[in-house]
């Protein structure tokens, strides 16, 4: 090999290594970027992880799950372990970020409007002899689900005296979307004191996220719960679940109405885990279609509500409560026994 074919083989070879190590950062030379999620993109999240960064190599996603309130709490302080996108459960909760940082007298807290990413319906989920029973004509039943907790126990309710107490499961409303939505829907059209303290008395265990709900639910089966309320991409999402440890699983059920959550991305502005530009690559592969098919294999409806259960296609879909509205209820929520 003459020393010109060498010199070109070698610079060839340098070359080589620097696109290699271009493309792949190595470790410790990666850009951490923090997302807070709610509970119901858990699992997602876990499939979109590396595809996000196969796509970008530069950039260490680390996520973590945070309830409603906690998410509003934890990231309005700037520091370097604050998240710099957040995607809860409702979009309306990053509209109540953006009124508490307001009332601290700090600028508009996020890079640009938050944008879209699926959507997903309250539904319930009961076993299925529990509902032949709570709604012997088929369809769910705000009022039959009343008159069960009123009634307390399944004996008053026609059921075996072997199925004891009727117990419903519902997040924390303090803490937990899904809870403040149930909550909402559940003192639709009634006195509100009174259909506050009802639902506190009947709820059983309410736990502080959806998907732990819904894996207690799963879990304890029959005997340690009902009926619970949770999201239709959760309920979807872990049907194959339920139908392994317990027989014919559970059923989903979809009240008319319900209530339809946008689940929209945001980046923050001022210092926290992550560029913000990073922020804004994440937020634009979420919204792109390898996210989106996770999204939807998992149970979630597009930004553009297509996706879910065919039952959820049917109802009526009400917009969240509005906030001096859920922030009543909360207060109702806290001040009954």
């Amino acid at each position: 090999m003459s020393s010109i074919t060498r010199r070109r083989a070698l610079s060839l070879g340098i070359a080589t290594a620097a696109l290699v190590l271009a493309a792949a950062p190595l470790p410790g030379l990666r850009r951490s970027l923090l997302v807070a999620v709610g509970s119901e993109l858990e699992q997602p999240l876990a499939g979109i992880e590396p595809l996000f960064e196969r796509r970008h190599p530069g950039i260490d996603l680390r996520w973590e799950v945070q309830g409603a309130q906690d998410m509003v709490n934890r990231n309005l302080e700037e520091g370097p372990e604050r998240a710099r996108v957040l995607i809860p459960a409702n979009r309306d909760q990053l509209q109540a970020f953006a009124a508490a940082a307001a009332a601290r007298g700090d600028g508009a807290p996020f890079q640009a409007e938050p944008r879209p990413i699926a959507r997903t319906l309250l539904v319930a989920v009961a076993w299925p002899e529990r509902a032949d029973r709570l709604f012997p004509q088929g369809p769910f039943s705000w009022a039959r689900l009343r008159r069960a907790a009123e009634a307390g126990q399944w004996t008053a309710l026609g059921g075996p005296e072997a199925w004891g107490s009727f117990d419903l499961r519902v997040t924390d409303p303090l803490r937990s979307n899904s809870g403040q939505l149930t909550l909402a829907l559940w003192s639709r059209d009634q006195p509100a004191p009174a259909a506050v303290a009802l639902l506190k008395r009947a709820v059983y265990r309410p736990a502080r996220s959806t998907d732990i709900l819904l894996r207690e639910f799963i879990s304890g089966g029959p005997n340690d719960g009902d009926l619970a309320m949770v999201y239709e991409a959760a309920a979807l999402m872990r049907s194959v679940e339920a139908g392994r440890r317990w027989p014919g699983g559970y059923r989903l059920l979809v009240p008319d109405p319900t209530v339809e959550m946008v689940l929209a991305a945001a980046v923050l502005r001022g210092e926290g885990s992550g560029s913000p530009a990073d922020g804004e690559r994440f937020v634009a592969f979420m919204a792109g279609p390898e996210a989106q098919a996770v999204l939807q294999a998992a149970g979630f409806r597009g930004p553009d509500g297509r996706g879910g259960s065919p039952a959820g296609n049917q109802v009526r879909r009400l917009p969240p409560p509005e906030r001096a509205q859920l922030d009543e209820l909360l207060r109702l929520w806290q001040q009954a026994g």
